[in-house]
């Protein structure tokens, strides 16, 4: 049913911050964990959410505190519905961050600089999502 089919993923075993990613069309196995939304959400929402420090400090405080992340775990988070001008600002950093992922996978860019790029549109994450669960 859920075979070659987009969504997102993230690795099951993971350290103090989430990463979440967009999965291609495939085949998938137990330690990629992956969903498939069936809502009018764009799944890289759901990326966003997953990368920003405060899911991940929420996880480890309100779900579970061992180094595991799992399908169920992420049934339990809180998903805020974005207003319209939410989501364009949060597509626009994931945009954003997946342009610089390419540079570096391609070798426009060295991971070096990419690291720093990614750590500014971070904090801009960051931002956004505690805007989004009116945390500021």
């Amino acid at each position: 049913m859920y075979f070659f089919k987009e969504g997102f993923c993230w690795t099951d075993v993971n350290s103090t911050y989430l990463k979440s990613r967009i999965k291609n069309t495939g085949v998938f196995d137990v330690l990629s964990m992956s969903l498939f939304t069936q809502v009018e959400i764009p799944d890289w929402y759901f990326v966003c959410l997953i990368n920003s420090k405060f899911i991940s400090f929420y996880v480890d405080n309100f779900i579970n505190s061992t180094s595991h992340f799992q399908i169920n775990d992420a049934r339990q988070l809180p998903i805020v519905i974005p207003s319209t001008l939410q989501l364009k600002r949060l597509g626009e950093i994931f945009n954003s961050a997946l342009q610089i992922k390419e540079k570096q996978f391609s070798k426009e860019i060295s991971e070096e600089s990419a690291q720093i790029k990614l750590e500014y549109i971070q904090k801009q994450l960051d931002a956004e999502v505690l805007n989004l669960y009116h945390l500021v």
